[in-house]
């Protein structure tokens, strides 16, 4: 139930903001919101339903691990 109202927030708030954004054709900038407020709103319907997440932390390893190696064989 209060999951459904996430949802429905996230909509109203794509709904009043998308339009302006598609009149003024600012198309990266519609792309950036709609990524953030869908993140957003998998984080919030998982944060009211009490699931266990792992931390945002894990995921910002995960990508820049890599790198991370990459840059220490070039300069380690």
């Amino acid at each position: 139930m209060i999951t459904a109202l996430v949802i429905i927030v996230a909509l109203a708030i794509a709904i009043k903001e998308v339009p302006s954004l598609f009149r003024t054709r600012k198309w990266r900038d519609i792309a950036v919101f709609l990524v953030m407020l869908t993140g957003g709103t998998i984080f919030s319907s998982m944060a009211v339903q009490m699931k266990r997440m792992t931390s945002p932390l894990k995921i910002i390893e995960i990508i820049y691990g890599p790198i991370n190696g990459l840059f220490t064989k070039w300069f380690g």
